[in-house]
Parts: C-alpha cells; sequence; structure tokens
C-alpha cells in the first residue's frame, strides 16, 4: 500500500514538474493607465451604477426587473420609481399576471406584477379524495391486488380532476413546479395552485414529467419575459484591446496525504473597452480573468438601459 501510494505522488510530482518545464509565470503592464476601471468612463457625463447583485435568474417587462438570487431570496425593482423590493423565499413561479412566492410562515402568495400587491389565487388539494377513493374501491374490490386497486383510482380520479377543473383527457395543462407535489395550473378556463398533488395526476399534468406532443401552452400572453431567451442583439460595449496583467501558479487545493494539490495556470488582464449610449462616448478597462459579457436587456425607460454583467444588473444613463 505504501508503495502505491508512493507511486500515486511520484506520478503527479512529474505531472505538475513537466507543466512547470513548459508553463512560466509572467507579468504585464497596463497599456492605457489613464483609462479608468469600470465602472467609470473617460467620459464624465456617461455614468454607470449596479443595481441588483448576486443573480441566478433574470426577468424583464417595461415596468419591473426581477431577479432571483443565489440562495433563497427575490429582489423586485421597479423601474418606474427606481425601488427595489427583497423577499425571502425559495419559490418562485410567474403566473399569468403575478408571481407566486413563498412568505416566513411557508404560505403561497400571489404578487401583482405591476403593483407587487396580493392577489386572491385558488389554493386545491384534492389528495384527501384520492385517498378516500382508494380507500373505497379497496373494500369493494378485495380480490384485486393492491397495485390493480390503485391503477383503478388513479384512472377514476383523473376522469374526475378533468372533467371537476375543464381540462381535456388529450391535453395537458401549462404547470410549473412549485414545491415538492404543488403545482400551478392554468388551464384555458381557469388556474389555481394544486397541493398535495397524487403520483397519478403528477404523471399526467406535468410536462417535465409526461412528455407529450398535444400539451396545451396557455393563451395568455406573458408579460414578463426571461432575459436568457430574450438577450438584446444591441450593446453599448465594445472590447477593442487586452493586455496582460499577470499569469501564475494557483492551487486548486483539495490535497491530502495521499495525493498533493495541483497547480494551475491563472491568468488575469485588463480587457479595453469602448463605451456608446445616447450619442456620448467614453472607454474603460475591466481587469478581469476573461473577457466581459455585457448582455443589453430589452427595456428602458426615464433614458436609462440596463445591461448584465457576470449575475448582476446595472444601470447606464448620460448626466443632464
Amino acid at each position: 500500500m505504501k508503495t502505491e501510494n508512493r507511486l500515486i505522488k511520484l506520478i503527479c510530482f512529474l505531472g505538475v514538474l513537466f507543466s512547470l518545464q513548459h508553463c512560466t509565470e509572467k507579468q504585464g503592464q497596463d497599456k492605457y493607465p489613464d483609462i479608468p476601471e469600470f465602472p467609470v468612463t473617460t467620459n464624465d457625463k456617461i455614468v454607470i451604477q449596479s443595481i441588483l447583485k448576486n443573480l441566478q435568474e433574470i426577468l424583464y417587462n417595461d415596468s419591473f426587473l426581477v431577479g432571483k438570487h443565489t440562495g433563497d431570496s427575490i429582489s423586485f425593482y421597479s423601474l418606474k420609481s427606481e425601488t427595489n423590493r427583497v423577499i425571502k423565499s425559495n419559490v418562485f413561479v410567474y403566473g399569468s399576471s403575478f408571481f407566486i412566492v413563498e412568505n416566513q410562515k411557508g404560505e403561497y402568495e400571489a404578487l401583482n406584477d405591476t403593483t407587487l400587491e396580493k392577489e386572491e389565487i385558488k389554493t386545491i388539494d384534492e389528495s384527501p379524495r384520492y385517498q378516500r377513493t382508494v380507500d373505497s374501491l379497496g373494500k369493494v374490490f378485495t380480490k384485486k391486488s393492491e397495485c390493480e386497486v390503485n391503477q383503478l383510482a388513479d384512472s377514476l380520479f383523473i376522469s374526475y380532476f378533468c372533467l371537476k377543473y375543464h381540462i381535456p383527457k388529450d391535453k395537458i395543462p401549462f404547470t410549473s413546479g412549485l414545491r415538492k407535489k404543488d403545482f400551478y395550473v392554468k388551464t384555458e378556463q381557469d388556474e389555481f395552485l394544486l397541493l398535495n398533488t397524487p403520483y397519478s395526476l403528477e404523471q399526467f399534468i406535468s410536462p417535465a414529467s409526461y412528455p407529450t406532443s398535444k400539451l396545451m401552452k396557455p393563451k395568455f400572453k406573458r408579460n414578463f419575459q426571461f432575459l436568457k431567451d430574450n438577450v438584446h442583439s444591441e450593446s453599448f460595449f465594445k472590447e477593442y484591446d487586452y493586455a496582460l496583467k499577470s499569469k501564475s501558479w494557483v492551487s486548486m487545493g483539495g490535497g491530502n496525504h495521499y495525493i498533493p494539490s495541483i497547480p494551475f495556470m491563472a491568468e488575469a488582464g485588463y480587457y479595453y473597452v469602448e463605451v456608446s449610449f445616447n450619442n456620448e462616448k467614453g472607454k474603460c478597462k475591466v481587469l478581469a480573468d476573461k473577457s466581459p459579457d455585457f448582455k443589453t436587456i430589452p427595456t428602458k425607460i426615464k433614458d436609462k438601459s440596463y445591461f448584465t454583467d457576470n449575475g448582476q444588473i446595472n444601470t447606464i444613463s448620460v448626466k443632464q
């Protein structure tokens, strides 16, 4: 065993030594020391400010920006009032004209997607009825197996559910997941939260677990769009040059008695960017380990525009 460990260490050491022979550390210089670092530009009239950070997902319309943060919080930013409301919630679903979140009591709340005021939405729990159906059938069909009784109960219950909530049997309603076994259901005639969904019904109504070419999409127009699906082609930024600042070996960590920590070559540098907005032009530089990924959000209000950069939302405007 000791011999094997020594062999592993030797192989790792030789691999690192080989890499070190072909990669050397470097130090570079700023090509344009007079150009300020982002978000400041060479044009004092151009103002760039960060408004939301640490975002995993972004939605937008002409009134609000919505950012789902890393963790358990959601930000709602009003473009008109320039105010931000943060809600602690592990649940976030967008309905036809409202958001569904989970309050601190663990209860669902529907918020109007314009005013952020509470709205009423029906919650339905049909699991007790389903269980009564299973129990009743078990008493009647005593010679059938438990599996056969459950299959019969599933069939009867789905027929009842489709009839009561106007769901065509050959189509699947639009659904979005909430907590486990809960769903937001949107049909052509109604919408509601379905709680404690029996597994068979979940299979029937959930497009994720029941793929079908007859999936029935809602006929309402979504007031909010997902940024990942609608990135604007216009950009206020154009990268024009690059200068290496440093290139050095960095430990990945995680080493132990048997396998040493393996280093890797990390590079950072200045990315030089031209900025253009509302007929004003300027320049700035971004110190990073990769090219900046600025994405314009296709909404504009009060002579301001919005863009994302590495999980945060910024505004860009011109001083009057």
